[in-house]
């Protein structure tokens, strides 16, 4: 069973899904548009039409899409951060429950003023609350903690990139991959801060 933090990701992730199903859905008229004209009025050519709107529409044109790409992209980097927070008061509820006057006051104080989920920020907020190594742990089939590791940061530098002005290319396949990248990951974390809350306390949290 998952912590509450990582349930609460998937429920965020539905806004992605949403962004995607709009991507797919400008292509399909956008091709639609581009057949009607085309057939003109011709109604033998309808057919062309009907089928641009109802099959598969495959790659859309950058210009029309690249703006939904760099949105969700911008928006998953803020979903995960977000788990990341959550994740990080819920396993302090566990680690400081009785041994502090404020969980909320300590979480708080050993958040880093830097937001940004890199690897880096991410062990300095765990540790904070007894969390240890927890970003030297994640790994999975064909991706290795150093490759994990290396993901992230790009990822977040593209994000960066986008949120100063900059259009990098992001083409839907990046933003799938980035959303997949982000369950495996979340996934790992959820299950290692579980396990140590579990050796520290003797409760398993989740």
């Amino acid at each position: 069973m998952p912590s509450k933090s990582r349930t609460d990701l998937n429920e965020r992730l539905a806004d992605i899904e949403q962004i995607l199903q709009a991507h797919t859905a400008l292509t399909k008229i956008k091709k639609a548009e581009a057949a009607a004209k085309q057939a003109g009025e011709d109604l033998k050519h309808i057919l062309t039409v009907v089928n641009a709107l109802i099959s598969t529409p495959g790659k859309g044109k950058p210009a029309e899409v690249a703006a939904l790409n760099r949105s969700a992209f911008v928006l998953l980097c803020a979903h995960f951060q977000g788990f990341v927070e959550d994740l990080h008061r819920e396993a302090a509820s566990y680690t400081l429950d009785g041994k502090v006057r404020s969980v909320s006051d300590v979480v708080t104080l050993v958040k880093p003023g830097n937001s940004n989920p890199h690897a880096n920020i991410i062990e300095k907020m765990f540790s904070g609350v007894g969390v240890y190594d927890l970003m030297h742990k994640p790994h999975w089939s064909k991706c290795s903690n150093e490759s994990v590791q290396k993901r992230l940061t790009k990822y977040i530098e593209e994000r960066n990139q986008i949120a100063h002005g900059k259009k990098p290319t992001i083409h839907k396949t990046k933003v799938v991959g980035f959303m997949k990248f982000i369950v495996l990951l979340a996934d790992a974390l959820d299950s290692e801060v579980g396990a140590q809350i579990t050796a520290m306390t003797k409760i398993k949290p989740w």
